[in-house]
């Protein structure tokens, strides 16, 4: 019964990685996607494009998909992918 909405989730999710990957090489940033794990994704940020970056990733993920209700995006930082899960 669920695996129709995991689809889409994954489905959308796919595309706001692509479009995400897109905006980074447009911008000419430093900051890079490293790693995807089911919903979450892994970026390398440098410390001074750390603002601009929260901004760039949950604009372009929220907008991966125009649905009736507004997609949720979560950032959270570290220096380890466990410090930023802690």
């Amino acid at each position: 019964m669920n695996a129709g909405i995991q689809g889409l989730a994954a489905d959308i999710f796919k595309v706001a990685l692509v479009a995400l990957d897109r905006r980074l090489e447009a911008e000419g940033v430093r900051s890079r996607l490293v790693l995807q794990v089911h919903d979450e994704v892994i970026l390398e940020v440098p410390p001074e494009e750390h603002h601009a970056m929260c901004e760039l990733v949950v604009a372009t993920m929220a907008e991966a998909c125009e649905l009736s209700v507004p997609l949720e995006v979560n950032l959270s930082f570290g220096a380890s992918w466990a410090d930023a899960k802690g």
